[in-house]
């Protein structure tokens, strides 16, 4: 079976109901969430909840004992829901306990598999593929990024004005989850107001992560070393995780590329601000920065983040190492 993002799942759920399995993976920790509730909002009864309801976490519970809660009877309800997180953590020779129910998914049951990576290669998730529905949680976009806070804030009962959202974005960046948490603060500092404008994000939201990025940056045109690695133990203290902190560099890099660009193009603060999609809000302080760059350095500084993403993501030793040997390579 393909896979399907979150959108087709909530659909899917709202006109034929929960399938017996469902294997949901990827790295951004708030889409996860929003699609364990949509199958937990059609599957459990709030009534019958505490009887039909179980969620272990690998490999703390084995996949025997989440098998056994898999085949249990449900009560009151035409489901059970099981959910088993972090089945990425599973060794090969553990899946076994659970390949019954995998390959004969339980009707009375819906078990939802929880994983931030797979490898398609390995014989258990081409038989997840097989026999159930596999929901892939890809991280969006940039240009992406905007709908999802319109979206959040109207989650959370509010709306914020087009250049709130722009701000907002610039200050925490792509994550979600991160957006999420902003967005419940900028919510919280007033009961009575539905709709929030730039001020009320620049009030709520702390601007250190951006400053710390543009001192960094600074930093690192300067070769700074010292004040480069103090510049990252600041936006690690301030939350960023290891994977941000590169987003949000290389982000800041192809944006002074482009400013850069625009200077040369005798572009207004106005003109480049829309060309780029930066709120001028924050054009001096990037036209101001991209004065001590040049393209060489520039291109440089990508080609080492580039190089520092695929080892965070792909090698074992500690994410900080990574970083602090970015810097190392770019001062």
């Amino acid at each position: 079976m393909k896979e399907i993002d979150l959108r087709t799942l909530q659909l899917g759920l709202d006109k034929k109901g929960a399938k017996p399995l469902y294997l949901i993976y990827g790295e951004e920790l708030f889409l996860v969430d929003e699609a364990l509730k949509a199958i937990k909002a059609r599957v459990l009864n709030e009534n019958a909840k505490d009887f039909n309801y179980d969620s272990f976490y690998a490999p703390e519970v084995s996949p025997a004992q989440v098998r056994d809660a898999v085949e249990m009877l449900p009560v009151m309800t035409e489901q059970r829901l099981v959910i088993y997180r972090n089945v990425d953590a599973l060794k090969e020779d553990a899946w076994q306990n659970l390949l019954p129910v995998i390959e004969n998914p339980v009707d009375s049951c819906c078990l939802v598999l929880v994983a931030h990576k797979i490898d398609k290669r390995k014989k258990i998730f081409k038989a997840i593929f097989e026999h159930g529905v596999a929901v892939e949680l890809k991280k969006p976009f940039e240009n992406q990024v905007s709908t999802w806070v319109d979206y959040i804030a109207s989650m959370n009962s509010i709306k914020l004005t087009a250049e709130a959202i722009s701000i907002l974005q610039q200050l925490v960046g792509t994550n979600l989850s991160e957006i999420q948490n902003e967005i419940q603060k900028i919510r919280s500092s007033s009961n009575a107001k539905k709709v929030f404008d730039v001020d009320d994000v620049l009030g709520t939201v702390s601007r250190s992560r951006i400053e710390s990025v543009f001192n960094l940056t600074d930093a690192i045109s300067r070769r700074d070393r010292g004040a480069a690695l103090l510049c990252l133990a600041n936006l690690l203290e301030n939350g960023q995780n290891e994977s941000g902190i590169v987003s949000l560099i290389l982000r800041q890099m192809r944006i002074l590329s482009q400013v850069r660009t625009g200077v040369r193009e005798g572009l207004s603060s106005n003109r480049l601000s829309q060309k780029i999609g930066v709120p001028e809000f924050f054009m001096k302080q990037y036209v101001s920065q991209s004065r001590n760059w040049d393209d060489y350095k520039i291109n440089n500084t990508i080609r080492a983040l580039h190089e520092t993403d695929k080892a965070l993501k792909s090698s074992p030793i500690s994410s900080h190492i990574w970083l602090e040997n970015f810097i190392v390579k770019t001062c």
